[in-house]
């Protein structure tokens, strides 16, 4: 294996543009999503539901920060982040202020008193006051205990770290795609409609097919139904890099619905003749575009 191969690493570049609309779209998302949260919150007797809902606050943030990376070809992991954070904190603030609203206005605040009051930890206020209070005297009841004190700031502590933590786990899971960073686009990509055995050494068949992409694959027996192998292309005519990954695919008897994705290759770096070859050899059809 003397001939070295590379894999696609993101550059790390952004696009400005892109970005700043991103951020500002965020922050209206989580403007609306704070307020909408306490107002279920406040219609919704049930206190454990309303944990349920804390959950969908954070899920809801986190596929919101997935796709918007996707839209904003952010191929910086710092800045994913960055953004997480920035919406998870954003929102927790937002919903703070729409609940303290709430219960000095003694009713939902509307919509415009709501966004006029947001400034209100920067100077003094009610809003701080009506804090102090609920941390002595409380708000709810849990088990027909009232809620005060060191317990209800161990609730808070918690509402606090799901709101902000599920959008950081949710870019840990961010599955980026080959950008140009020359043209700011995505690569398009091909899936060779043929089925292969399933591959085994990721590093060897990587070589393999890095040394001579149509003759390796040509080369490979034909898969399972339920167990076998796709190449995918990520291909773009005016760029000297292309990529290829491989996935093995196990699919369940009578479940199709239980199938197993194993990345073998991921992104190996070929020259665009050898893609080019690929595209020409194989039948393939054109996915499109992956928001999540």
């Amino acid at each position: 294996m003397d001939k070295k191969i590379s894999y696609y690493r993101e550059s790390g570049s952004y696009h400005a543009p892109s970005l700043f609309i991103s951020v500002v779209f965020l922050i209206f998302l989580s403007l609306l999503l704070a307020y909408l949260y306490n107002a279920i919150t406040i219609v919704m007797p049930i206190i454990y539901i309303n944990v349920l809902l804390v959950f969908g606050l954070g899920i809801v943030l986190g596929y919101s920060i997935l796709v918007l990376c996707k839209l904003s070809k952010v191929g910086n992991y710092k800045i994913r982040i960055g953004l997480a954070l920035l919406i998870g904190i954003l929102t927790l603030y937002f919903q703070w202020s729409a609940y303290l609203g709430y219960l000095i206005n003694e009713g939902l605040p509307s919509l415009k008193s709501y966004i006029r009051t947001l400034g209100w930890i920067f100077y003094d206020s009610i809003e701080k006051e009506v804090i102090v209070e609920l941390y002595h005297y409380g708000a709810y009841e849990v088990f027909n205990t009232q809620v005060t004190d060191y317990a209800l700031l161990f609730i808070w502590f918690l509402e606090a770290a799901i709101i902000i933590a599920i959008p950081i786990l949710a870019v840990f899971r961010y599955v980026p795609l080959p950008i140009s960073d020359t043209y700011n686009k995505f690569y398009d990509q091909y899936t060779i409609e043929k089925d292969f055995r399933s591959l085994g050494s990721g590093e060897l068949t990587a070589y393999r097919i890095h040394t001579g992409p149509a003759v390796a694959l040509q080369e490979l027996e034909g898969g399972k139904a339920n167990r076998h192998s796709k190449i995918k292309i990520y291909y773009l005519p005016q760029e000297s890099k292309q990529y290829l990954k491989a996935e093995n695919i196990s699919v369940q008897r009578r479940n199709e619905s239980k199938t197993e994705v194993d990345v073998i290759i991921k992104y190996l770096e070929l020259s665009t003749p050898h893609a080019k070859e690929l595209l020409e050899t194989f039948r393939h059809r054109k996915d499109g575009f992956q928001l999540l």
